[in-house]
């Protein structure tokens, strides 16, 4: 055999398996996920581990990632830009199934789909009401909502006023940035029934001079600090420069004169002392399921219930707890090296 004829026997073979593939691939069912933030924030790091999970296997699926990254530009007009260069992918590519992760990913992308019937919408990680979303009058839509484990936190708030010999009422005063997350989560922080304990107050600020004062003042009035997030929080007024999350912990600590607790799970990772978080791992897995559902099992998303958050995870900086005399019960810290968020 020639060395011509082999060539052209091997092109023959190659042009006969790609003529063959094409049909399955272009019947392949499309999945975008679509994030909020980037990919190096701890909770979308998480988040992905759920979605991956469940869709590793799914070599059926074409899936592709994008990141808004609205957490580290949180400007009006970036988030709008990043909004339009999403909405044109989506045009492009059209996918089947968008899996949208986050506030701002339903407020600039998500809704703009609602109802079509080409595309199915999965949320995940939403603070606020499916309403705000017009999803309430949607039936192409569906997901889990994201709420903060606030019974897992009042119980453990408890427990550890009682390891350390606090007796009387115990006060919480609430402090987060001004971003979209906080601002639903403060929603239900207000609604919840803290009794036994007392919420004394909750104050949402965008300066770091705003933030300092808060703390200062929750020192006065309560117990204990509790902090979602506050990635949003400008060096000076005006300004966009963001503090860094470890910079301003870092400084939270050192300043106030009671307690910070989280209700993330990259608190300890952020050098916080200890968190009581709701689950990035179950926001993603379950609307990755939902997700599968709708593809595989042929289900329609108004037919999928909405869920709700049903898990918390606890996360704990060794290192930061011992140099603040912060002991935590030792459930608490074998359940943080179980959810792999110990950090020493």
């Amino acid at each position: 055999m020639t060395r011509r004829l082999y060539n052209i026997l091997i092109i023959c073979f190659l042009v006969e398996v790609a003529v063959m593939l094409l049909p399955f691939n272009l019947s392949k069912k499309r999945v975008l996920i679509l994030h909020s933030y980037d990919k190096s924030y701890g909770w979308v790091r998480d988040v992905d581990i759920g979605i991956k999970r469940v869709l590793k296997n799914k070599s059926h699926y074409y899936v592709r990632w994008h990141y808004l990254d609205t957490k580290r530009h949180p400007w009006p007009k970036f988030k709008e830009n990043a909004g339009k260069t999403a909405r044109q992918i989506i045009d492009n590519w059209r996918p089947d199934v968008i899996l949208a992760v986050d506030d701002d990913a339903q407020q600039y992308v998500a809704r703009y789909y609602v109802n079509n019937p080409k595309i199915d919408i999965v949320y995940s990680g939403v603070n606020n009401e499916p309403g705000d979303y017009h999803y309430n009058k949607a039936v192409n839509v569906t997901g889990i909502l994201e709420r903060l484990p606030l019974d897992a936190l009042k119980e453990g708030l408890q427990t550890f006023s009682f390891k350390h010999g606090h007796t009387g009422v115990i006060r919480v005063f609430f402090i987060g940035d001004k971003s979209e997350t906080v601002s639903g989560d403060a929603k239900w922080i207000n609604k919840y029934d803290w009794r036994p304990l007392c919420l004394v107050a909750t104050n949402l600020v965008g300066t770091l001079d705003e933030w300092n004062s808060a703390v200062d003042n929750a020192s006065v009035a309560a117990d204990y600090i509790v902090v979602s997030n506050y990635r949003q929080i400008s060096r000076a007024p005006n300004s966009s420069e963001l503090v860094s999350a470890a910079e301003l912990i870092k400084l939270t600590l050192a300043r106030s004169k009671v307690p910070v607790i989280g209700t993330n799970a990259f608190f300890g990772e952020d050098g916080g002392v200890a968190a009581i978080a709701t689950s990035p791992f179950e926001q993603g897995d379950v609307a990755a399921k939902m997700v599968v559902d709708i593809l595989d099992n042929d289900k329609r998303p108004k037919d999928i219930p909405v869920a709700i958050t049903s898990q918390f995870v606890v996360s704990m900086n060794y290192t930061k707890a011992k140099e603040l005399h912060f002991d935590l019960p030792m459930v608490y810290e074998a359940s943080a090296r179980a959810s792999n968020h110990f950090y020493k």
